[in-house]
């Protein structure tokens, strides 16, 4: 008689999957979260108002699965940042981790990310990934961003080089942040990243090992060129002051960080056969170098808290 498999190993995390119209792959990253050599100790989904079988796809897990807790909750269609703050805010665990609905992990993700958690005495942890269009796939190197400088808030300011399925972070820091922001449309993990390492005292790490498979899907906000750029935009000038005191001329970098998002826009728009609109986004240019050498640099990072510290679970 054969002896039963051991209990797989569980870890104080909390993983967080925001999903909208998500039918076709969330089993796909709940199945890449439930097959991690360390289990977390509960999975969140959170159903962004789905019209499809999102909800009754994670109620078959929520029902069936034995490893670990899932739970479902569900809100009005608010966006993917409402999503993931409802999400911090229900986290019973020290430690949470996101997956996008559209995304799946390796195995290993979760050990190794917990591994450089602890050896780096880190707050928050990412890592590389590859990243599929279709039949295609590219290797994205993150850590190579991270390590090209002694400070990286520069490089990630830039580069936004955070992939958010791939962060595992202590959840009172992000919490104590603000959480994602809701009105921005586009970004709003790009923003928070921003306001996490721009703190000095939060200690961050990227390692080099691709452990997300990052799908890239017509529900994709990566593939609303407009949404954005416009929130790109307002990510920029909201954190100019945060370079401050970072590099020797921290405009520059902010007037750099101007021009990669039109250009951006422009090659966007230029795919999508929108040739006006891409030469419009190149001709806003000198408006945005103009506006970036007048904004104060001294004043605070104006962002507010996105999760009531008396509404979230302590």
């Amino acid at each position: 008689m054969n002896s039963p498999s051991p209990s797989p190993e569980t870890a104080d995390i909390t993983v967080i999957v925001p999903a909208y119209q998500a039918e076709n792959t969330l089993g796909r990253a709940i199945d890449s979260i439930l097959a991690q050599t360390i289990l977390p100790r509960e999975i969140i989904v959170i159903d962004d108002g789905s019209r499809d079988r999102t909800a009754d796809i994670a109620q078959e897990y929520v029902s069936a699965s034995e490893l670990c807790s899932v739970r479902l909750l569900t809100q009005e269609n608010l966006g993917a940042g409402a999503a993931r703050n409802l999400g911090l805010k229900s986290a019973t665990q020290p430690i949470v981790a996101f997956l996008d609905a559209d995304d799946e992990w390796l195995p290993e993700k979760l050990a190794r990310s917990l591994d450089v958690l602890n050896t780096e005495n880190a707050d928050l942890v990412s890592h590389d990934y590859v990243r599929f269009e279709g039949p295609d796939s590219v290797y994205i190197s993150c850590a190579r961003h991270f390590s090209r400088r002694s400070d990286p808030m520069v490089d990630y300011f830039l580069r936004g080089y955070i992939a958010t399925s791939t962060v595992v972070a202590r959840r009172d820091v992000l919490v104590e942040a603000g959480g994602f922001d809701p009105s921005l449309r586009s970004g709003q993990d790009y923003e928070l990243w921003l306001a996490v390492i721009g703190n000095p005292a939060t200690r961050h790490h990227v390692f080099p090992e691709g452990l997300t498979r990052y799908h890239v899907t017509p529900n994709s906000i990566t593939s609303q060129v407009g949404l954005r750029h416009a929130a790109a935009v307002r990510i920029l000038y909201r954190h100019l002051p945060a370079l401050r005191g970072r590099g020797k001329h921290p405009r520059c970098t902010g007037i750099f960080r101007a021009v990669i998002i039109c250009v951006q826009a422009s090659r966007a728009y230029r795919s999508a056969g929108n040739y006006g609109r891409a030469l419009a986004v190149i001709f806003r240019i000198p408006i945005h170098v103009i506006s970036v050498l007048c904004v104060r640099m001294d004043g605070p990072v104006e962002r507010r808290n996105f999760i009531p510290m008396d509404e979230a679970t302590e």
